[in-house]
């Protein structure tokens, strides 16, 4: 049922879209079959060289009666558009009715048609007609045979096994198509130049030598230039369309047993038409000829229907993607089912449109036939062509930045002065190579841009070849491709601007990660300046796209965008007064931006409100607090901005020791301690300052505080922080430097001396002792 329901949709589409298109051969028609053609203008000039006598005879003084024919309609109107059609199909029924009629006379008016062609009415010059045409052939293929095996062995450089784009393998069958029609149109001038040789001055006779030889190169053309390389049945590695093996070799053979038949009838036909003509149709009559080109065109519809229902797998595997992550993989993939059901019913249409064209004498009528391969096979040449060209220009660019990247090594060696002892170190210090690499970001989107380009390009030919002008203002087919080729222009190119921003950000290292639970110190490191504005410039870049798509549908649907823009300025003033908050928090978005007050990842503080950048918006940004808390903070909010990630973070460490430490000696071990940090490989980069001693901070009860400092990079104190604790705990172990530890002295109440408890004396008054400066009681 859904398949079902498919079908007839896809019918009444195709419905509307050829009596859209219909409407230019109802055009042509009525200027040849209507009032307005040549006919009706020799009518009009009669009828205003009567007016003319009629205004002498009324200047002169006469009388003039005018007769007019009973019934005539005095008032006369133009027919509408459904009369016009109506007139013209009943015409072109008429006309197809009386050719079907001159069937039983047709062979006897061939046999005389023959007959008047031959110079001594035998049937000879036939004969010796058709044994020129192949004595050519066959002359022109021995001449192109060493051409073919100089070829092979000359271009076999030109094949890869292994090739890694597309682009490479379209340059090796487009050199095959080049080759083709080189060898073609050898083999064309040689059979040409042996029928010019053994010509013997008789018309018919050159005709058919022209006809055969004509339609085995256009077979050759075909077989060889088409088939041969957009099958590839026997290159598989080189094969662009989605097909397997066995379905190229199958379909390749289908293809050359119908393009044989078709191209032998057409031929057949083909002559018969220019012999009639040459003959005044003394012979074949108008009739007869028009039924010969219409049993052509049934029966070369017929075998390329059969070729499509015979391998219709094959032609849903040809048009759809080879993966699943592939571009537009649904779309691509429904299109690519419905493709035979297509074809089909668009070879039964043309097939119709053929007769009603050839009825009514309309220019071209074949070529709506004809188009569908045509334009497929020119599309995917000229497709074949643009990846090569762009391959190209890429890797032109790509040897550029290799040479880049060998000029920087030696400039680097050279300048200081690396030997072979030194390769280890210079390794590490030299650029690397990662720096010159040439990345083609935009090589995908714009081979993408290219095949949708041809697409919409083909298909307008496609349209164009049943008579739909294009280059017209107005026209509805012109103005649905404009939309479809804008929309999607835009959307690759904010694909690869997307592709480019996420590169960018990747290079910039991305969102940071918060290493440890964040305090209210300070934050860790942030993020660079472009990588904070790139996801802004992305929703820019969103806007402005979406704005120019639908600026040029609203343009190509016949819409005046100029009053749009006015309009929108108005509209700008009043959301303006009504949105004044809003406008304020993105002005003041941007410049808090422009100034580089925080970035994406920075530990910042609002006026109380603390927390780590983690996403900016046009007119806000949301800030994460160490215990998961997240706030959202409009632009225009703000006041009072302190950053605790930029440049540097100065970190400073109290340390209790007891009374008896000498504090001049302690000064001296923590400034070594600093130095010696310096080297350490896990955190000696991070120092921007090292380690060094503040001196006695605070004295209390049971410890003098000695603080000591360090400043160290945004982000990496929590780090280097551990590694100094760890550094000091070992020195005052080596050292013999003590800890303090906080006390309370309990003292008796007659104020002597006690000799000191023992522990099951002591614990009994340290548990009845009160806590003093909340510490520990002794």
């Amino acid at each position: 049922m859904v398949r079902t329901n498919r079908f007839s949709i896809l019918m009444a589409l195709l419905g509307v879209f050829f009596w859209s298109i219909g409407a230019a051969d109802l055009n042509r028609a009525q200027a040849q079959f209507l009032p307005g053609s040549a006919v009706s203008d020799s009518k009009e000039g009669a009828t205003s060289g009567l007016g003319a006598v009629l205004d002498e005879a009324r200047t002169n003084g006469s009388t003039v009666i005018i007769v007019s024919p009973e019934g005539q309609n005095r008032g006369t109107s133009e027919p509408s558009a459904d009369d016009t059609r109506a007139a013209l199909f009943l015409k072109a029924r008429s006309r197809v009715k009386d050719t079907f009629a001159s069937a039983p006379a047709l062979w006897q008016n061939i046999q005389k048609s023959f007959k008047i062609a031959s110079p001594d009415g035998s049937s000879f010059w036939i004969f010796r007609a058709i044994g020129t045409a192949l004595l050519g052939l066959f002359i022109g293929w021995l001449a192109i045979k060493p051409v073919l095996v100089w070829g092979r062995e000359y271009f076999s450089y030109m094949y890869d096994p292994n090739p890694a784009t597309t682009a490479d393998k379209a340059k090796y069958l487009v050199f095959r198509v080049v080759l083709a029609i080189v060898y073609i149109a050898i083999f064309f001038v040689m059979a040409m130049l042996v029928a010019l040789i053994l010509d013997s001055g008789h018309d018919p006779s050159r005709q058919i030598i022209f006809e055969i030889v004509l339609a085995y190169l256009f077979y050759r053309l075909m077989i060889r230039g088409v088939s041969w390389n957009v099958f590839a049945y026997d290159a598989p590695s080189h094969r662009i369309v989605n097909l397997t093996d066995a379905e190229a070799i199958r379909i390749h053979r289908d293809w050359g047993i119908a393009v044989a038949f078709a191209v032998v009838i057409a031929a057949f036909s083909r002559f018969l038409s220019l012999t009639g003509e040459a003959q005044n149709y003394a012979g074949l009559t108008v009739e007869n000829i028009l039924l010969i080109q219409i049993g052509t065109a049934c029966l070369v519809t017929l075998i390329l229907a059969i070729l499509a229902v015979k391998n219709w797998k094959a032609w849903q595997h040809i048009f759809a993607p080879k993966s699943a992550s592939a571009w537009l993989y649904k779309l691509r993939k429904g299109l690519s089912n419905t493709t035979p059901a297509i074809f089909l019913t668009y070879m039964l249409l043309a097939l119709g449109a053929f007769i009603y064209r050839l009825a009514l004498g309309l220019p071209n009528p074949g070529q709506i036939i004809a188009a569908p391969f045509v334009v497929f096979w020119a599309a995917l040449m000229a497709y074949g062509v643009v990846i090569i060209i762009i391959q190209a220009m890429y890797n032109r660019r790509g040897r550029y930045f290799e040479e880049r990247a060998v000029a920087e090594r030696e400039r680097f060696a050279a300048e200081n002065g690396q030997t072979e002892s030194d390769e280890t170190e210079a390794t590490i210090s030299q650029p690397s190579p990662d720096d010159f690499e040439y990345r083609p970001v935009f090589k995908p989107f714009i081979e993408m841009a290219a095949m949708g380009i041809i697409t919409i390009v083909a298909v307008g030919e496609l349209i164009h070849s049943w008579g739909v002008d294009l280059r017209s203002e107005g026209n509805n087919w012109r103005a649905l491709l404009d939309i479809v080729l804008a929309t999607l222009l835009c959307w690759l190119a904010y694909r690869a601007i997307s592709v480019l921003i996420d590169r960018r950000l990747e290079e910039e290292g991305g969102a940071p990660e918060a290493e440890e639970e964040i305090g209210g110190e300070g934050g860790g490191a942030g993020a660079t300046r472009v990588a904070t504005l790139l996801p802004i410039i992305r929703y820019l870049m969103i806007i402005v796209l979406f704005s120019t798509a639908l600026m040029i549908f609203l343009s190509r649907l016949g819409f005046d965008i100029g009053p749009i823009f006015a309009g929108a300025g108005v509209i700008g003033i009043a959301v303006g007064f009504g949105a004044q908050t809003l406008i304020r928090d993105i002005f003041s978005g941007a410049f808090f931006l422009l100034d580089d007050a925080f970035r994406k990842g920075e530990y910042i503080d609002i006026e109380g409100v603390k927390g780590t950048v983690e996403r900016i918006s046009i007119r806000s940004f949301q800030l994460r607090h160490h215990l998961g808390a997240l706030h959202t903070i409009p632009f225009g909010e703000i006041k009072q901005l302190t950053n605790y990630s930029r440049d540097w973070v100065m970190v400073k460490l109290p340390l209790r020791v007891t009374y008896d430490t000498d504090v001049e000696k302690l000064r001296k071990l923590v400034k070594k301690l600093g130095q010696q940090l310096l080297d350490h490989p896990q955190v000696g980069h991070t120092f921007v300052q090292p380690l060094k001693s503040q001196g006695v901070y605070k004295m209390e009860d049971s410890a003098m505080i000695i603080r000591v400092k360090f400043m160290t990079k945004p982000g990496e104190q929590f780090v280097t922080r551990k590694v100094v604790y760890e550094a000091i705990q070992d020195l005052f172990v080596r050292e013999g430097i003590h800890f303090a530890h906080k006390e309370v002295t309990v003292r008796l109440a007659d104020a002597e001396a006690t000799p000191d408890l023992a522990d099951d004396q002591s614990k009994p008054l340290a548990l009845e002792s009160p806590d003093v400066d909340g510490g520990s009681k002794s």
